[in-house]
């Protein structure tokens, strides 16, 4: 009994451990990225300090408890996108894997023009413009991050855990001096950024945004065009239905040529017009 418990006990040991992973593994996999961009590989091993010191601690079975999965903390929508499957299989997958669909995300949204604006700024309230500052950028949101810049101070935005960008980037370089860090972020802002328009600058909007994305797991544009298709569906059975009911009159009799016609017509009419507005909604 007592070597089956102590088996048990090694096997259960052997799955913790291989769920652990380094930030030298972490940045060889960022290496070996087909996705990743030359920016991500020159600095591997910050992306490394941003997994080990403030997501996922190294775990890549990791879960912060309400929206973020893996050694990089990605979001449900995030994960459906880049790596096709359901936060629970991306638990399982290979640190290689993880990484391969966080690269598919953060390098495009390191073509934004948030990051872009805080590169070419170089310095930012008293402090270098480095990788750091950049992955923290992407990582809370690059709408988040603009509201920032719009700010020119590094308290322009701070999360719900009162993490700002700077003092991220203070806590994946090992020093967190720049202000109150909320330990885990509650994963990838980038996603916040391209789940919409990667350009959205606005704390309040993305916020909203996000938290719609983590609650339902469905983003707002997609929630809204797959109303707009079941809207336009409904009424073109809807009219489809009277149509046919007028063709079985046509075919009896009891209506004649030209009314059909200017009926087919009108139910066209009613259709278009249905169709506008339930895209302009």
């Amino acid at each position: 009994m007592k070597k089956s418990v102590a088996l048990l006990l090694w096997i259960a040991s052997g799955v913790v451990l291989a769920a652990m992973v380094s930030a030298a593994d972490i940045a060889a996999a960022i290496q070996n990225s087909p996705s990743a961009s030359t920016w991500l590989k020159q600095n591997a091993q910050a992306v490394a300090q941003l997994a080990i010191n403030v997501e996922s601690g190294g775990n890549t079975t990791a879960f912060n408890g309400s929206c973020c999965y893996g050694v990089l903390q990605m979001n449900r929508t995030n994960i459906a996108r880049y790596a096709n499957v359901t936060p629970e299989q991306y638990q399982q997958l290979s640190l290689q894997e993880q990484v391969n669909a966080w690269t598919q995300l953060t390098s495009k949204a390191m073509q934004s023009t948030a990051v872009t604006n805080l590169l070419a700024l170089g310095t930012f309230d008293g402090r270098t413009v480095d990788g750091n500052l950049v992955l923290a950028c992407v990582q809370l949101g690059i709408g988040n991050c603009q509201t920032m810049i719009n700010s020119g101070k590094c308290s322009g935005f701070a999360d719900r855990n009162g993490t700002t960008i700077c003092s991220m980037a203070d806590k994946i370089a090992g020093t967190n001096s720049g202000g109150t860090s909320g330990g885990n972020t509650g994963g990838s802002g980038a996603g916040t950024g391209a789940g919409g328009s990667i350009d959205t600058p606005g704390r309040a909007s993305v916020s909203m945004a996000e938290a719609f994305a983590q609650g339902s797991g469905m983003e707002m544009s997609v929630l809204k065009r797959n109303l707009q298709i079941i809207g336009i569906s409904a009424v073109a059975l809807i009219l489809a239905a009277g149509l046919s009911g007028m063709w079985q009159m046509f075919s009896m009799g009891r209506m004649s040529t030209a009314d059909l016609k200017l009926r087919t017509i009108q139910a066209c009419i009613l259709l278009s017009i249905a169709v506008a507005m339930i895209s302009w909604l």
